[in-house]
């Protein structure tokens, strides 16, 4: 299989997640909320034990993975094997049994439970095997763009299908496409993908062990830093852009922009959908310019350009504003895609040029928990600010201070979050990659 061939089927998996992720995040909040009429202080309550659990899972996860030896290797059974139950699980969080108060709370809490299970068991799996699909840091730039522009495409089935899909045959039968994209993805992720013998097997580590080793990382303490507020900050723009449009752009019903009549959901579609299309060109752009300065300086950069844009959108009124403030974040949300995968990549050289052994699960585990706590984050703000603000769920009707309370959750925290990545990046120790990346260590053929 060709080099191109292996990053478009591997890239797959990114596909599969990000269908997953996103139109999880941008749904399921607006659906048991607003919709199902789930109060927003107990989806708040959920979502908080959620992302503690996640701080939890995930690094299990990565153990689980690293210890692992089948004939398969260590993280592929995980991805064939899971792919399917994940797209059922998926499915199963749109089809609650009823509108009870406590039933619709429980089953929320119950499906979230199942569904991140699955999600991390396979996510993290899939994430591993990224340093030995590409072991220097030119071929990582370029996989890591191959990624994301499948991501890309996701991203628009995710804010633009799946809204249409919802409004015109209902969040079940969205769930049912969405969750089979996803099962389907990761199976094609897997083709042509042969993992390389363990090495130095008897120097694994156990979970405890293992935390305290990765959490000694200097360089991994300011990358999940800045990871995690680039999570917050796709986890605000999704969750709160169903209540962006319809409160702060006042879209509640069929609006008309030059002439052509839209849906509320088609317009909610096209003010993230076009943005997340620009960004195809806009990673290619970025690519040589991280392949010239590195990813740290080029993540500094590429946060700064999310300034603007979430100013407009805390500002905007409209349909036109509103657009124009999502068109403005291009920038910001095509480095935030590139940037993360080759610098934890190099996070995990560096360990292993220290210590003699591979421990991509871990790391990968210890990322993604660490970083879903922004769900933590998102939910006690999304739930402390419209609570004070006296936002009504379910109501088509909210008060001013409601309506502020939303534009600060879309736009004040993401520019705080902003912020805080370059921060961090400013603060990352490691300038390059280390030699041990260039070296060609695991290749999959």
């Amino acid at each position: 299989m060709s080099r191109l061939l292996r990053y478009i089927t591997y890239s797959m998996g990114n596909f599969a997640n990000t269908i997953a992720y996103q139109v999880f995040g941008n749904r399921i909040q607006f659906y048991y909320v607003d919709v199902l009429g789930l109060s927003a202080a107990t989806a708040g309550i959920i979502w908080t034990i959620y992302g503690l659990w996640n701080a939890i899972n995930d690094p299990l996860m990565g153990q689980l993975s690293d210890r692992t030896r089948t004939p398969m290797g260590r993280r592929v059974p995980y991805v064939v094997f899971g792919a399917v139950p994940l797209g059922l699980s998926f499915f199963f969080l749109w089809t609650p049994p009823g509108q009870s108060p406590w039933l619709l709370a429980a089953y929320f809490l119950i499906i979230l439970f199942i569904f991140d299970t699955l999600y991390s068991l396979t996510i993290i799996a899939y994430n591993s095997l990224f340093p030995e699909v590409a072991p220097n840091l030119r071929e990582r730039i370029n996989l890591s763009a191959t990624r994301e522009v499948l991501a890309t495409i996701a991203l628009l089935l995710s804010f633009i299908l799946a809204p249409i899909l919802a409004e015109t045959v209902g969040y079940i039968w969205m769930g049912a496409i969405m969750g089979t994209l996803v099962g389907v993805g990761y199976l094609i992720a897997m083709i042509g993908v042969r993992e390389a013998p363990v090495q130095h097997d008897g120097q694994q580590v156990h979970l405890l062990t293992a935390l305290r080793i990765t959490l000694a990382s200097r360089p991994f303490r300011w990358f999940i830093g800045a990871n995690i507020a680039k999570e917050y900050v796709w986890l605000a723009l999704a969750a709160m852009l169903p209540f962006w449009r319809k409160y702060a752009l006042g879209i509640q019903g069929p609006i008309e922009v030059a002439g052509i009549r839209l849906s509320a959901g088609d317009a909610e579609a096209i003010l993230l959908g076009v943005p997340i299309l620009l960004t195809i060109p806009m990673l290619l752009a970025w690519r040589p310019l991280v392949t010239r300065i590195g990813p740290r300086r080029a993540w500094m950069i590429t946060s700064l350009c999310f300034i603007p844009g979430f100013v407009m959108m805390m500002l905007a009124t409209d349909f036109v504003s509103g657009l124009m403030g999502t068109l403005l974040v291009v920038p910001g949300l095509a480095g935030s895609m590139l940037m993360p995968f080759p610098l934890i990549s190099e996070v995990i050289d560096d360990d292993a040029a220290r210590h003699g052994v591979r421990r991509e699960g871990i790391f990968f585990g210890m990322n993604g928990g660490i970083t879903k706590l922004a769900f933590s984050a998102q939910g006690v703000l999304f739930a402390s600010v419209l609570s004070l603000a006296g936002y009504v769920a379910g109501s088509d009707l909210q008060t001013p201070g409601a309506i502020w309370g939303i534009r600060f959750l879309i736009g004040g925290t993401t520019i705080i979050a902003a912020l805080i990545i370059v921060f961090c990046m400013w603060k990352y120790p490691l300038e390059r990659a280390p030699k041990a990346a260039l070296a060609p260590e695991r290749v999959v053929s």
